[in-house]
């Protein structure tokens, strides 16, 4: 007979294989809140729920709903095209790249990157990706499919953090604060230095231990290494659900689940959305070298699954953990 997913879930928190936080909140319920390993292995400092941790590709997800603010304030709209809003690119990106293909990864841009490899930033000078416009020459290299399928793209997000500066007249950074961090009352979400001195952030470490510094650019951007927490997550899902965001028409394109990748699974315009334990579940991944995050959320009722981890897959074992418990509950 199997074990229980709560039995599980708890042999695997409780591990060394478990370095991070935990957060499942059912219809306005909180079920699970949870820390444990440690944010600074030379320190000694403690994983907390109020730590925050770097969540690799989840920074998608706000840099998908960055666009949709600035689609709800009239500067843009989905079906834009990438060169009419950044003329400088229009040599190297056809009419068929625009900002809905960039969010859904259907503009036939392969990747900069290979996300499988165990450094996918190895042979990269990380110390100077400090900007959008710093990944161009390694994104100008990616491969090139036909455009209207799935190929998963953090190119296309660097492309989409362009569009962003090219529409504001700002950083990135500067933009997502003054568009979306700010107004969402994000206190602890940003993009700070990732070199082991920002305040309460847990360093990420390597499967052999060593801290990963040196292996991720410095600075987070459009598709990947923002840093936030789990009271700022909760928050930010609390405002997408109640509308405080986006209107209701932009949310729903954002979530149209445009490419199947399962019978229960799909991509829509940066989110993954998951149909599981009786609810649909609209988030994103996150995995780098030191890193590991799952975050999702129901748009019908008070629910959120948080999951951020200082180490690598954990979270993602968490997550489909989590799923399995809450299948269980139901069915009790």
């Amino acid at each position: 007979m199997h074990a229980s997913a709560r039995h599980e879930l708890d042999e695997l928190l409780q591990s060394e294989a478990f370095s991070g936080v935990l957060s499942v909140n059912v219809a306005g319920r909180s079920l699970i809140e949870y820390a444990g390993g440690l944010a600074n292995r030379a320190s000694g400092r403690p994983n907390t729920l109020a730590t925050r941790f770097a969540t690799a590709s989840v920074a998608k997800l706000f840099t998908a709903v960055c666009i949709g603010r600035l689609v709800d304030a009239g500067l843009c709209q989905f079906d834009d095209v990438l060169a009419d809003i950044a003329p400088a690119l229009r040599p190297h990106f056809g009419q068929k790249v625009s900002l809905a293909t960039l969010l859904s990864h259907r503009s036939g841009l392969g990747d900069y990157l290979n996300d499988d490899s165990e450094l996918p930033f190895a042979g990269m000078n990380v110390a100077s990706l400090t900007s959008p416009e710093a990944f161009l020459p390694y994104v100008l290299q990616a491969p090139r499919q036909i455009p209207g399928a799935f190929h998963y793209s953090s190119a296309g997000y660097i492309l989409l953090g362009l569009a962003i500066e090219s529409l504001t007249g700002q950083t990135f950074p500067a933009a997502l604060a003054d568009w979306l961090i700010t107004p969402a009352g994000l206190t602890a979400t940003g993009f700070p230095a990732m070199d082991g001195q920002a305040e309460n952030v847990a360093i990420g470490y390597l499967p052999n231990g060593s801290p990963n510094h040196g292996h991720l650019p410095i600075v987070g951007g459009p598709d990947g290494g923002i840093v936030t927490s789990v009271e700022d997550l909760l928050r930010f899902f609390r405002d997408l659900r109640a509308g405080r965001l986006l209107r209701e028409s932009t949310r729903e394109f954002l979530w149209q689940g445009v490419s199947p990748i399962s019978p229960t699974k799909a991509y829509g315009h940066g989110c993954y959305i998951d149909h599981a334990a009786g609810d649909t579940w609209y988030g994103h991944t996150g995995s780098d070298p030191g890193v590991s995050a799952r975050v999702a959320c129901s748009m019908a009722s008070d629910s959120s699954i948080i999951v951020l981890c200082n180490c690598e897959s954990a979270a993602f074992a968490v997550f489909r953990l989590v799923l399995r418990l809450l299948e269980e509950t139901a069915c009790e």
